[in-house]
């Protein structure tokens, strides 16, 4: 099973408003440069602006979590992953954390062509809201005995696939937690209407068990 995480509506309209814009500001400079009036055209480039910033955050506040069964992927085009599995893992001298490996499956679903996913990015969300990055000693500590983990960046031929495993570090006390997976430069998707990025929105969550 799996799911389509890009909003090709949501890219379509964010290139129309940004062309639209340069156009505009383009025939401003023009204009300006000319001596001739801009109000118009000022006017027009805030139009365009404030009626994307209401689509964008109106779409963003309704928008729901969604819940993602382990196994299913989560696809960005042709690149998919899913979580595959979570274990703990033992973290000497400290009382207060624990660190949690959680198993990913990476694969190329295109039929030809080659793919190398943009930044993708793996993090895990607390109960309180809070979010967690991956930890650098705590995978340090993990590579000791499993080896190397697989970039999640790493370059896949069609139909390729590969697992990796990353590790992260939370409160002693945490029992459940949600994976969020994303793929994509985050500062261009914090501007896109209906990515799971954009400001306010809600993501499609792995939850987990943590033990």
């Amino acid at each position: 099973m799996q799911v389509q995480a890009v909003n090709d509506a949501g890219n379509l309209l964010f290139f129309v408003c940004f062309l639209t814009t340069v156009i505009l500001a383009a025939i401003l400079i023009y204009r300006k440069l000319r001596g001739r009036p801009v109000r118009r055209l000022v006017i027009a480039i805030a139009t365009c602006f404030s009626v994307y910033a209401v689509i964008l955050i109106g779409v963003s506040l309704t928008s729901k979590t969604r819940d993602l069964a382990l196994g299913t992927n989560k696809c960005f085009d042709d690149w998919c992953a899913t979580v595959a599995g979570s274990r703990p893992l033992p973290l000497p001298n400290a009382a207060e954390t624990k660190l949690l490996a959680v198993t990913l499956t990476v694969s190329n679903r295109a039929r030809q062509a080659a793919f190398r996913p943009s930044q993708p990015r793996v993090t895990l969300v607390l109960p309180s809201g809070s979010e967690v990055s991956p930890s650098s000693l705590g995978q340090r500590e993990f590579e000791k005995t499993a080896g190397p983990q697989e970039d999640l960046a790493r370059r896949l031929v069609a139909g390729d696939s590969f697992q990796t495993t990353v590790v992260f570090e939370v409160p002693a006390a945490t029992r459940d937690a949600s994976v969020v997976l994303l793929e994509g430069p985050a500062f261009i998707t914090r501007f896109l209407v209906g990515d799971e990025n954009s400001f306010l929105h809600r993501k499609m969550v792995y939850p987990i068990t943590v033990r």
